[in-house]
């Protein structure tokens, strides 16, 4: 058996890296069958991107969320990523945070009304060190898809550096499935590198335009193996408030 170099061992043995070949969703009784076997995390990206994509899930707060990943944090500042102004979403912590950063039009929660370390990011980029967050709310998404498409649950985030890009969906409607398909076939035409996308994990829920209450933990499962094997992404998971057997990567509440 060949020896097993820094970056394999680090991710491999980490707790909260998933290496599997199939997916179960606890919630239902019926199991995602995956449409081909999925290689082990380190085998799935070149080693200077998966670092860089680890480095990057690290240096953030998403939302309420963070990565416990063996990587180095590009930044200095604490910063947080906000996807849209819901309560559960938001931590306490951010009142500690040296910048958090939240969508121009999403109103705060009442409770966090008093914060002034907010930036808010509309149409153009803002930069922290080495990483780029690029905020998408309907119009943009629209942009890149090329038609309509309906106001999603929460703006999506594209966070990056040079070496690889993260989409950040932190909540969903089920019709914003469909979108991010369409999305991820398209971005490359606009100089948007995905190496990585974030989605909640669910566990039985009858909103979010679910028809029954385990659709939307299946459907999301059913998007992650399609984007896994149709574009070569990883897939972390946010917990809401479930971990996710289909992730790669699941976080945890800070």
């Amino acid at each position: 058996m060949p020896k097993m170099n820094d970056l394999t061992k680090r991710i491999r043995s980490n707790p909260f890296v998933r290496n599997f070949s199939s997916v179960k969703i606890p919630q239902d009784k019926r199991e995602v069958k995956l449409s081909v076997p999925i290689k082990p995390v380190d085998q799935r990206l070149p080693p200077k991107v998966l670092e860089s994509v680890m480095s990057i899930l690290v240096s953030v707060q998403w939302d309420r969320w963070r990565f416990m990943l063996p990587a180095k944090p590009l930044l200095k500042l604490d910063v947080a990523v906000v996807s849209h102004g819901h309560a559960d979403h938001w931590h306490p912590n951010f009142w500690k945070k040296d910048v958090v950063v939240m969508p121009d039009e999403a109103i705060a929660p009442a409770q966090y009304g008093g914060l002034r370390n907010i930036v808010r990011v509309g149409g153009s980029p803002v930069s922290f060190g080495p990483i780029r967050m690029v905020n998408l709310n309907a119009t943009a998404i629209a942009s890149v898809v090329g038609q309509f498409v309906p106001k999603p649950h929460a703006n999506w985030w594209l966070v990056g550096t040079r070496n690889a890009g993260i989409l950040f969906v932190g909540d969903v409607n089920i019709a914003d499935l469909a979108t991010m398909r369409h999305f991820l076939k398209l971005c490359p035409s606009f100089d948007y590198h995905v190496e990585a996308v974030l989605l909640p994990s669910y566990g039985r829920v009858r909103t979010h335009g679910a028809g029954e209450p385990a659709a939307l933990a299946r459907e999301i499962a059913s998007v992650a193996d399609e984007l896994r094997r149709t574009h070569g992404v990883l897939i972390g998971a946010l917990p809401h408030p479930i971990c996710a057997g289909w992730s790669d990567f699941n976080a945890a509440v800070a």
